[in-house]
């Protein structure tokens, strides 16, 4: 008998196996994010600034390439899978969950009608804070110390870095301090609903409750991505009719041709992009792809300085400083909630 106990050893290896692979599957999908919208961005601002294209507009027919891409996805998913699922989504939250996407979409681009670009940037970067907080009012979510030092690093870094770099980049005049404060608020409402749109996003991740005639199931990726485009659709073409940016788009679009080619990379680089974000929230969760694409943002400026070899300042190495010293913390704490999930039940609150 006392031959078979070495046969106890191999137990141990799964776990290390699954961190490797729970490890390249984040990097995974984070290089997705990052090289999918650094491309968008490039683009989009192109597009906005020079083009005149409406923001709704141009939101109006990314939606209509995710749900292309979407249900190409899901059928190839369905053509591999053998499982029958009987149990029905929660459409009423993914409805709400699209409604949020929207309207912080829509927020964040038509405040650069108002705001310069750099100020966007910065706004948005906060974006980890509402995201946490409404997870802590909404999900009843409880995150640990580690990682609301996490979140206020990140975002304290990133917002002290584009402050360093703002009086180098805006030289604009003061003819535009009277629509300033609509773009503030515009930018206002756009975090807010990028808070409810993480929370809703977790709770459609919990399994349903209830008789299991009428229990819901969580969605898949690609389900989400799905759902979440169409809902959006459905919001943002009377929105685009009503601000008269779809008869417009479309007519900018009809006469020059260039445009549609930019459009038509535009909503490529879009798809692929919000493929990877739904599979980092379907893997991981809202919290984790809020992380990387807030943190992509401030790589895509720090790369950029680097490229041109401007010299830091002690206050911008300092911002560099945080962030990172953000992201270590929250790949520690990430890492600790692992540990703890993989524990006995009764073990978590030892």
């Amino acid at each position: 008998m006392c031959k078979d106990t070495p046969l106890a050893k191999p137990t141990e290896s799964p776990p290390m196996i699954d961190k490797h692979r729970n490890a390249l599957r984040l990097i995974f999908v984070a290089s997705g994010i990052c090289f999918s919208y650094w491309f968008y961005g490039f683009l989009q601002e192109k597009l906005i600034t020079k083009s005149r294209l409406g923001a709704t507009f141009i939101l109006v027919i990314q939606t209509v390439t995710n749900i292309l891409i979407a249900t190409m996805w899901r059928r190839i998913e369905a053509s591999s899978s053998k499982v029958e699922t009987t149990m029905g989504l929660n459409h009423p939250l993914l409805f709400a969950t699209s409604s949020c996407y929207v309207f912080a979409m829509v927020g964040s681009n038509e405040s650069l009608r108002y705001v310069p670009y750099p100020v966007a940037v910065l706004a948005k970067s906060c974006k980890l804070i509402p995201t946490m907080v409404m997870g802590r009012l909404i999900e009843r979510r409880q995150y640990s110390m580690q990682q609301w030092a996490a979140a206020i690093c990140i975002s304290s870094g990133i917002a002290l870095f584009n402050i360093s770099r703002m009086p180098q980049n805006q030289s604009q005049s003061s003819t535009e301090d009277n629509n300033y404060w609509k773009g503030m608020v515009l930018l206002c409402i756009s975090l807010g609903m990028d808070g409810f749109l993480g929370a809703f996003q977790g709770m459609l991740k919990r399994p349903g409750i209830g008789p299991i005639e009428t229990r819901q199931r969580p969605p898949t990726a690609v389900e989400t991505m799905l759902f979440i485009n169409f809902y959006a659709f459905l919001l943002l073409v009377p929105l685009s009719m009503f601000t008269g940016q779809l008869t417009e788009g479309i007519r900018l679009l009809q006469n020059n041709e260039q445009l549609r080619m930019n459009i038509a990379i535009l909503n490529g680089v879009v798809g692929v992009g919000q493929v990877f974000i739904f599979l980092c929230i379907a893997w991981y969760s809202s919290l984790v792809t809020t992380t990387i694409t807030t943190t992509r943002k401030f790589f895509t400026i720090l790369f950029s300085v680097l490229h041109f070899g401007h010299s830091f300042t002690a206050g911008q190495w300092t911002s560099v400083l945080m962030v990172f010293g953000g992201l270590y913390l929250s790949i520690a704490s990430g890492n600790k909630a692992n540990v703890t999930k993989s524990l006995p039940e009764g073990k978590k609150d030892d």
